[in-house]
């Protein structure tokens, strides 16, 4: 972001012990969710950074074919990487994947594993004033790494697009996707086609071999005129032929998520639009427009529900930097979502922003956020959780 029913049903409370924090109602109903993600507490842990300088944040995680687990982060200018072989239990020391460069910042990574078992990395060079100034020739741009030793060393650095150099006009959270066919998708928010208005699309770029090459002009996946489009995570549902990306869309004023869909053999062939079918509201029922909900993360269970996670005001101080995670459960379609529960405990004095989710072979469910709660500084934290079915407990 860039700042300027499938059984599913709310719930009044929970027992503390299976649930933590619950979401309150929002309505007068007073019944229980099918289905709802347990967090245990024991779990709780602090992944980067290890040294005690700089904040960390904005981290996505990816379980190898070996069960390591990799997780990328931004931390003082540099896109870094940290290892575990023990579920999350210890990390490793840090390696930096791309290093901030005078006035550029290298951040906000997304890592994808490959068929080929290397790691594709994707990150955002962002440029900072000097001296109140922009530096005309420094660029926002999408860049891309490769490592083909589970994240010991980085190469094949590709550049994949460029926009403007103020911020008014950037590009901006990059993520990828693999499809059957080998191809790479890469989608992220831009603005730089939009120099005379506050618009920005989603775009897409495409590799056909691991990264190594990509296609040269952006096409555009998904716009709402007058609107911004902004941060997808997309996903390809089992045992379907559809790719889907969540987006923060504010159609309302304030961002909600919304989901945008084709199946592979629409392709993208032209953008989905605000009346569109292929693009619908998140959540049910939807939040009050006076609630921000922005910087959603999408992944498939493999048991088939879907989980969204994003960032939200939902009963907290109407401050969009004080929001918490928030996550829902949705349908093997991904439609449908319900907020559940909280999976960190943040005071309404602090933050848990950037989030993401991870899901392990085993269905362990993995959140992520970047957080002052437990510290004067931003620390990526992370907590388990499994998915569960009510009506059987």
């Amino acid at each position: 972001m860039k700042y300027i029913l499938t059984g599913f049903v709310y719930v009044a409370s929970l027992p503390d012990l299976l649930l933590g924090q619950v979401s309150k109602k929002l309505d007068e109903t007073t019944v229980a969710p099918a289905k709802a993600i347990v967090w245990d507490q024991s779990t709780l842990k602090k992944v980067a950074p290890l040294q005690e300088d700089g904040n960390a944040g904005y981290a996505r995680m990816v379980q190898l074919i070996n069960g390591k687990l990799i997780c990328v982060y931004e931390r003082k200018g540099n896109t870094e990487c940290v290892k575990s072989a023990d579920l999350g239990k210890t990390w490793s020391l840090p390696v930096t994947i791309a290093a901030a460069v005078p006035g550029i910042s290298m951040s906000v990574p997304e890592v994808l594993a490959l068929k080929d078992r290397s790691l594709l990395v994707s990150y955002n060079p962002r440029p900072y004033k000097i001296n109140g100034n922009w530096d005309t020739t420094k660029r926002f741009a999408i860049c891309t790494k490769k490592s083909y030793d589970e994240g010991k060393t980085w190469t094949d650095e590709r550049l994949l697009y460029q926009a403007d150099y103020q911020f008014d006009n950037g590009c901006w959270e990059p993520s990828q996707i693999q499809l059957p066919s080998g191809q790479i998708q890469l989608f992220f928010s831009n603005e730089g086609v939009y120099i005379d208005s506050n618009e920005q699309n989603i775009s897409l770029l495409r590799s056909n071999d691991n990264g190594l090459t990509w296609t040269k002009k952006p096409e555009i996946a998904s716009f709402r005129p007058n609107h911004r489009d902004g941060m997808p995570v997309p996903i390809r549902l089992k045992g379907t032929n559809e790719i889907l990306f969540p987006i923060e869309d504010n159609a309302d004023g304030q961002f909600k998520p919304s989901v945008v869909r084709n199946s592979i053999s629409q392709n993208w062939q032209k953008p989905v639009g605000p009346d569109d079918r292929n693009r619908t509201f998140a959540l049910s029922p939807r939040l009050p427009d006076s609630v921000y909900a922005g910087a959603p993360y999408l992944r498939q269970l493999h048991s088939g529900e879907t989980i969204l996670s994003y960032q939200s005001t939902l009963n907290r101080i109407n401050k969009w930097d004080l929001s918490c995670m928030q996550v829902a459960i949705g349908n093997s379609d991904g439609e449908n979502f319900i907020n559940t529960n909280l999976p960190f405990n943040i005071p309404l004095d602090k933050q848990s922003l950037w989030n993401s989710l991870c899901v392990l072979n085993d269905d362990t469910i993995i959140a992520l956020t970047s957080t002052n709660a437990y510290g004067n500084r931003n620390e990526v934290w992370m907590i388990k959780g499994h998915l569960i079915n009510r009506i059987n407990q």
